[in-house]
């Protein structure tokens, strides 16, 4: 299994920290139970996380070609099990198929309180927008409100939006299509402030996208942070990549997310195609989807690319 170094992003507020990992091959089956079960989700006193960073925790990333897609029999089951060998069951606070003539405002909320989008690209509100049955959040190049000029937004503005609910072990999928520009498009999950579980600070990137690039339009990055425990306050990251056989922009996909005890599994197209050991993401978090100018790595979206649309047809979500 080879190295990969991803430039995946902490808290999207600090600044870019380098990859370390030792990918050691991890069976795409590996069931659950390889670490002692845990019980409560709150793991704060769980002195194990000293034992782990990001030089021994255990990652796989799919090399061969993907099989034929699974069929999907039910609407109500993740793609990746459509015989419920999980024994899943529909996770309300998180599941929305956007049907509705706008944005559900008792599960989610607009923009980031703790966080208004990576510079140069402020965070609008109305740049988040339900339309014929999508989600859909832009990016334009536009002018930015004085008082965000003072923070070092300009010229740019993205989007973002969390669920107003936290959670963690279950299945998330989305079904979606990257902007069609250098602007990500991302899908991830990340508690605010440390507030609700305190000496902790986690977040798992789902996917990070770019629609259009030389390098990036098929790359699917994949990427967990840590940047403190109860027992220490260091950031440190887990990540790969999937080279997909497709381009992000260029029609839907779904992308599946396994929150296991023991194990985080990404899937695409009800494939499996990345796992990793999972040592510290237990707390309860929001999902996040938002888009931003990524200037250190995806470079800054060509300004005839704009006004570009990252959307999303449907997000559900499940727990044993």
């Amino acid at each position: 299994m080879k190295k990969q170094r991803v430039p995946g992003t902490w808290a999207r507020g600090f600044a870019l920290a380098p990859l370390c990992v030792a990918s050691l091959a991890l069976a795409a089956q590996l069931p659950l139970g390889t670490l002692a079960a845990r019980g409560a989700e709150n793991t704060s006193s769980d002195v194990r996380t000293n034992r782990f960073d990001e030089k021994t925790v255990q990652q796989w990333t799919r090399e061969q070609p993907l099989d034929q897609a699974p069929s999907r029999v039910s609407e109500d089951l993740p793609l990746s099990d459509q015989e419920n060998r999980g024994s899943w069951v529909k996770f309300e606070p998180m599941w929305d198929e956007f049907n509705g003539p706008s944005l559900d405002s008792t599960k989610w909320t607009v923009g980031m309180s703790w966080w208004q989008g990576r510079q140069p690209a402020w965070f609008d509100p109305a740049n988040v927008v339900v339309r014929d049955g999508q989600l859909r959040l832009a990016m334009r190049k536009t002018a930015v409100p004085e008082q965000a000029q003072q923070h070092g937004y300009r010229d740019y503005t993205s989007a973002a939006l969390h669920t107003k609910a936290r959670s963690s072990y279950g299945y998330y999928e989305v079904k979606a299509r990257a902007m069609n520009s250098a602007g990500s498009s991302s899908f991830w999950f990340q508690q605010e402030d440390g507030r609700a579980y305190p000496g902790w600070a986690t977040e798992i990137d789902v996917f990070e996208l770019c629609g259009k690039s030389p390098t990036h339009d098929q790359r699917y990055y994949m990427t967990v942070h840590v940047s403190a425990t109860p027992q220490e306050k260091r950031h440190w990251q887990v990540g790969s990549f999937w080279p997909a056989p497709w381009r992000f922009a260029e029609q839907f996909h779904v992308y599946g997310f396994e929150w296991g005890r023991d194990q985080l599994r990404w899937y695409a197209d009800g494939q499996l195609v990345h796992t990793v050991q999972n040592t510290h993401w237990h707390q309860p978090l929001y999902l996040i989807f938002d888009s931003e100018t990524m200037p250190d790595w995806f470079g800054m979206p060509n300004d005839a690319d704009l006004p570009s649309t990252f959307s999303i047809d449907y997000v559900r979500a499940w727990k044993h």
